[in-house]
């Protein structure tokens, strides 16, 4: 079922667009409406060009997408990145991550914002991750939610925390599990509403030095499996090339990536068959 306009109802080219600007907000606030604060947050041009499915990569990234993965980590850093839905601004999420590498193990924080100023939310979180052997990591992050729903809704904020498991039996295979908000947290009364637990299972294959792939499926408790698939391919030492996807909607993705000196820039976009693109982009530096 569609909704058209023609000539004949007096409405102008002007007008025409403005009704249906307003129609594509609406339905994009309805998407965006089932989300629930707090959710997983995958982070990264890298991790959204493979559809998402990174729980197993050790990158910068690792503090969002799975905390064990960043035990694996040989040097700090610090990153930034952007993802903006469908060209539209108010839906654009900023993030960044710091991720230091000891002896004892992987410090990380993270900051995150998303939303306008009717709606938005802030998420800071703190990190630590272990490797216990050679091919076995955990890590464990404590987060700071804060929502902001304007007029009398004010400002609610929530702590809860994520866990991440990560096996690499060698440089072929690995195994990760992460879990955000494992334990029931209230965000509201009336109605009665959680910050949604999401487990995510991912393994990744390693098929040569240039190729690899990642699969994963992630469980919200309320909601459908989400599906994801993603593939990167090495043309040479500094340059990537990406390609995903996943579902719950079906969305394709696809990007690169470049490494000078210190720097690594990953560039994405994620594609939904009717709403359209969804850039992103992020920027690594190591301390090396």
């Amino acid at each position: 079922m569609g909704i058209t306009f023609s000539p004949e109802s007096g409405l102008s080219k002007k007008m025409i667009m403005k009704i249906r600007t307003i129609i594509l907000l609406f339905v994009l606030f309805l998407k965006i409406s089932c989300y629930a604060a707090g959710e997983r947050i995958i982070a990264g041009a890298r991790s959204l060009a493979m559809g998402g499915a990174t729980v197993v990569l050790p990158d910068i990234w690792s503090s969002f997408n799975n905390q064990a993965a960043a035990a694996f980590l040989d040097q700090p850093g610090i990153g930034i990145f952007f993802e903006n839905h469908f060209f539209i601004k108010e839906l654009q999420y900023e993030g960044l991550a710091i991720a230091w590498p000891t002896k004892q193990g992987t410090f990380s924080a993270i900051i995150h914002y998303s939303g306008a100023s009717l709606f938005n939310e802030i998420k800071t979180g703190l990190a630590y991750s272990r490797k216990f052997g050679k091919y076995f990591s955990a890590g464990i992050q404590l987060d700071w939610v804060r929502v902001h729903v304007a007029e009398e809704y004010g400002n609610k904020n929530l702590i809860s925390c994520e866990i991440g498991l990560l096996y690499r039996a060698n440089k072929q295979f690995s195994l990760g599990l992460h879990i955000v908000n494992p334990v029931p947290i209230k965000l509201s009364s009336l109605p009665r509403e959680l910050l949604p637990t999401t487990f995510c299972l991912g393994t990744g294959i390693q098929f040569s030095p240039s190729f690899l792939t990642t699969l994963e499926i992630e469980k919200d408790l309320q909601f459908p499996p989400v599906f994801r698939c993603g593939m990167e391919y090495n043309f040479a030492r500094s340059f990537n090339v990406r390609v995903g996807i996943s579902t719950q909607p079906v969305t394709f993705s696809f990007g690169f990536g470049l490494e000078f000196g210190n720097f690594k820039l990953d560039l994405a976009s994620t594609y939904h068959q009717v709403l359209g693109f969804s850039p992103s982009g992020s920027v690594i530096y190591s301390f090396k």
